[in-house]
C-alpha cells in the first residue's frame, strides 16, 4: 500500500509576516489622512449656520458703535397650491362667498366650503393664521383688496377655519 503525503512545504512566497504589517500601517495611515479630510470639510453639526450672530443677539460693552443694517428680507410666500383659504360673507350680498371661493380656488388655492360671517363688515378683510402672513398678502393683492386689509387673526377665529390657512371676511366692496 502506497501513502500519497505531500510533503512539508515552507511559507509561500511573498507572504511574510513583515508584508503583512506593512500593509496594515499603510492602510492605517490612509484612513487617518481620509478621515481628517472629511472632518475638515466642515460637514459636523458645529458647522451649521444658524444666521444669528452674538454681535446680533447680544447688545456689546463699552463705547463701540453697535448699529447694524436691518434685516429687510421678507420671507417667501408659499405657492398657492400650498394655502388654503376659506371664504366668510360678511358683505350681506347672497352667493358671494361662493364666487370669490370660485375665483379664489381657479387662482390655484386651496379652498373649503364658504360660510356666513357673525356680522357684516365694511371692508374685506384678510386674516393669516400664524405664520401665514405673507401668503395672506399675496391673496390680497390676488383678489383686489387693499394691502390694509391684511390684518391678524383675532383670537378666538370669528368662524370655524376647517383647517384654512388665511380667512377672508367678503365685505361689499369685493362683491358684484
Amino acid at each position: 500500500m502506497q501513502t500519497t503525503e505531500r510533503p512539508a512545504t515552507g511559507p509561500a512566497r511573498g507572504a511574510s509576516p513583515v508584508r503583512g504589517v506593512v500593509l496594515v500601517a499603510v492602510a492605517v495611515v490612509l484612513g487617518f489622512f481620509v478621515l481628517r479630510a472629511l472632518d475638515d470639510t466642515g460637514a459636523g453639526s458645529d458647522a451649521v449656520d444658524t444666521g444669528t450672530t452674538p454681535a446680533a443677539s447680544e447688545p456689546e460693552q463699552g463705547g463701540g458703535d453697535t448699529t447694524e443694517a436691518p434685516d429687510t428680507t421678507e420671507p417667501t410666500a408659499r405657492p398657492p397650491a400650498e394655502v388654503t383659504v376659506i371664504v366668510a360673507n360678511g358683505s350681506g350680498v347672497d352667493g358671494a362667498a361662493s364666487q370669490q371661493s370660485d375665483a379664489i380656488r381657479v387662482g390655484g388655492y386651496q379652498v373649503v366650503e364658504p360660510t356666513n360671517a357673525p356680522e357684516l363688515v365694511d371692508a374685506t378683510q384678510v386674516l393669516p393664521t400664524a405664520g401665514f402672513e405673507a401668503e395672506a398678502e399675496v391673496l390680497a393683492a390676488d383678489i383686489g383688496a387693499p394691502a390694509e386689509a391684511v390684518q391678524p387673526m383675532p383670537d378666538p377665529p370669528p368662524v370655524e377655519l376647517a383647517d384654512a390657512n388665511i380667512l377672508v371676511i367678503l365685505g361689499p366692496d369685493l362683491t358684484g
